[in-house]
């Protein structure tokens, strides 16, 4: 935090920006969807003496959540974006996510999540609908391209407002232009980064394939055959008169995967690869799944493609936005009022989301246990085994923030302890 730019004046401000930055950091992390609750949870003096211990300053008071909203204000949401970029960096190069990846590939999801709505315009910025019954809709919107995992994790790599430029323009924003200016923004951020990215069938497009082909990623495409009509049509066809390229799974779990494709598909300036799924239920019941891929098909990678593949998108959504919309985040709280203030508690929202993450999809727990039994041959509870759900967790970690303070003795023990993620 110390390489963020502070606004503020040094010689006039009472608190650091790195206090302010934990101060919001541990709302969301604890759960406690508003600055008002904020203020009231933080009057402790155990508090005040973690929060110091977690932000390195020697401030005699914790900041007033009004103080943090006038920091949040005047910072630049580019400063709190690079210090989540700056995290998942780092889980990048000490390969702690390199057994989640698909062929080599970073899976990288990217969709729109609504934000906020109001009656009547909150700012120049924002996106308007017309309702049926005549009255009109305004909002916030923002496309976001997360890194997803099989095993649930969702960790946000870049974010980009869908907004009204100055409440000036022809044609509103929309999610397609989101991601023409988001995808410079994270070529430039993971320059080397080898992704693979997966999205709906908005993206079925020859715009999306020139940026993939220029920026070396791969990408697994929603196929909609109201998309693409005529490249979905001959996609059937050719695999009528391609029956070898075909493979039937075993049936699991009460369902049998039946999978088709057909490579070289000719469209615009790019050749593409599409690929078909059934799932057969033992009742008959067929679920259908289609996707267009950068990446041939064949017999031997048909399965990982479309399973660990094309359907890890829907991560983003469950994983991702349901769980900060449902799961007490309260992502469609509005935080700040100012563009500065909302974009950067939205920063801060997905920073403290992957903390959470880390904590619980990590091994700390059951070091923890075989750490306290003194035996290091105990079978240990899992974390939900443990702690019966990541509620209390977070119930009982916020508890102990408040009324118990760091042991000296702590940073000491941690330091002994390797801690890894969970790819069981």
């Amino acid at each position: 935090m110390m390489q963020l730019h502070d606004p503020g004046k040094k010689d006039q401000c009472r608190y650091t920006l790195e206090q302010l930055l934990w101060l919001a950091l541990l709302m969301f992390i604890f759960r406690l969807r508003s600055r008002r609750q904020l203020l009231a949870e933080s009057g402790t003096a155990c508090f005040l003496s973690n929060l110091l211990d977690l932000s390195g300053t020697l401030e005699e008071f914790v900041a007033h959540p009004d103080t943090m909203n006038y920091s949040m204000e005047r910072l630049h949401p580019c400063e709190t974006e690079k210090l989540k970029v700056k995290m998942v960096k780092k889980l990048i190069v000490n390969r702690r996510l390199d057994a989640f990846r698909l062929f080599g590939l970073y899976m990288v999801a990217v969709d729109a999540a609504g934000l906020f709505s109001f009656s009547s315009r909150h700012c120049e910025h924002c996106l308007e609908a017309k309702n049926s019954n005549g009255t009109t809709t305004f909002s916030h919107k923002i496309l976001e391209a997360k890194l997803v995992t099989e095993k649930g994790l969702a960790f946000s790599i870049c974010s980009e407002p869908i907004e009204n430029e100055n409440g000036c323009y022809e044609k509103q924003d929309c999610e397609l232009k989101a991601f023409y200016r988001m995808e410079k923004r994270l070529k430039r951020q993971f320059p080397r980064t080898k992704l693979c990215l997966l999205m709906d069938g908005l993206y079925a497009c020859s715009e999306l394939f020139a940026i993939c082909r220029r920026n070396g990623w791969e990408y697994i495409v929603v196929f909609k055959e109201g998309r693409i009509p005529t490249l979905y049509a001959e996609a059937e066809r050719m695999i009528k008169k391609l029956p070898e390229n075909s493979l039937v799974s075993p049936s699991e779990n009460g369902v049998e995967q039946r999978f088709a494709w057909v490579n070289g598909l000719r469209y615009g300036g790019d050749y593409v690869h599409a690929v078909f799924c059934d799932d057969v239920a033992d009742d008959g019941e067929i679920t259908r799944w289609r996707w267009l891929s950068s990446m041939r098909a064949n017999k031997g990678n048909v399965e990982e493609i479309c399973n660990k593949g094309g359907r890890q998108r829907w991560k983003i959504e469950n994983q991702g936005f349901n769980d900060q919309k449902r799961q007490e985040y309260e992502l469609e709280h509005l935080y700040g009022e100012t563009p500065n203030a909302w974009k950067n508690y939205y920063q801060l929202l997905q920073i403290a989301h992957m903390i959470v993450q880390l904590m619980t999809h990590g091994d700390l727990c059951a070091k923890q246990q075989r750490l306290a039994s003194g035996d290091p041959r105990r079978t240990p509870l899992s974390f939900l085994g443990y702690y019966k759900s990541v509620r209390n967790f977070i119930r009982r970690l916020r508890e102990s923030f408040r009324n118990a303070c760091f042991s000296r003795g702590c940073s000491e023990i941690a330091g002994k302890i390797q801690i890894r993620l969970d790819t069981g």
